[in-house]
């Protein structure tokens, strides 16, 4: 990897490279560098766990990273993959778990710039969650062996790795606890988000579900169901189609969730 002004460049030739687990959808063109993504990873390594680290340090860290695109309801990695880190740079991730019979559960939703995904596969494999795009989202796709060797050899590292495992635990215990208990209108946001991270990624987002059978899902009652579903289309973010809901506003309410 070419090094810039003293720092690993992750735009050095061949760096910038677009996948997305990217065996299921195909590599979409490879993006062109430009001061716009220079800036926008600057800021997201400022605004992650990294910046607290000395620069050397960072700067092997971030050694061997690329640049990917990943498009809206791909995979960056399934439950049970090999390892893979994740740094997003812009867009939203959803960290999920599924069931045997395919129901899914999603443990965090995540758009804030500079934020890992994956960081528990750094010190075990497989990976534990599944991670997937809300939104096309641009990360840096960490080198897992650099990242594990340093954390063994450098307790700046570990400790590092370690603060972050227990902010993700926590996030996620709420996340499950303000799904089961939480206020009807967030359990709701939750589910439809749930189903439509099933439609096409390059189509509509589409929950296709009926009003009674969202009502049977978050456990209550069906006029209930529907004066939330009323707000929700009363301020732009949802419209009732047949058989299913258009959920015209993803992102916004992911991050309803996220911030609640």
């Amino acid at each position: 990897m070419d090094r810039v002004g003293g720092r690993y460049d992750v735009f050095g030739r061949d760096a910038l490279t677009v996948t997305a687990r990217l065996d299921a959808v195909g590599a979409a063109p490879t993006q062109r560098k430009t001061d716009a993504s220079r800036a926008s990873v600057d800021a997201a390594v400022a605004q992650s766990h990294l910046a607290a680290l000395a620069p050397e340090l960072r700067d092997q860290l971030l050694a061997d990273s690329r640049l990917i695109h990943i498009p809206s309801r791909s995979y960056f990695a399934l439950e049970g993959d090999p390892p893979r880190l994740g740094l997003l740079v812009t867009g939203m991730i959803r960290a999920f778990r599924a069931t045997t019979d395919g129901r899914e559960l999603t443990l965090a939703w995540g758009a804030r710039s500079g934020m890992f995904f994956n960081m528990p596969s750094v010190v075990a494999s497989p990976t534990p969650w599944s991670f997937q795009a809300v939104t096309d989202s641009v990360a840096l796709d960490l080198s897992i062996a650099r990242w594990r060797e340093l954390a063994e050899r450098d307790v700046r590292v570990a400790w590092m790795i370690a603060r972050y495992g227990d902010r993700t635990l926590r996030y996620a215990v709420s996340e499950v606890m303000g799904y089961a208990y939480g206020n009807l209108r967030r359990r709701v946001i939750h589910r439809l988000l749930d189903l439509g991270m099933h439609s096409p990624g390059d189509g509509a987002f589409i929950a296709s579900v009926t009003q009674g059978e969202l009502a049977a899902a978050v456990g209550a009652a069906r006029p209930s169901v529907a004066r939330v579903l009323g707000d929700l289309r009363a301020d732009g973010s949802v419209r009732s189609l047949y058989g299913g809901i258009l959920i015209q506003r993803p992102e916004a309410l992911a991050t309803e969730l996220s911030s609640g």
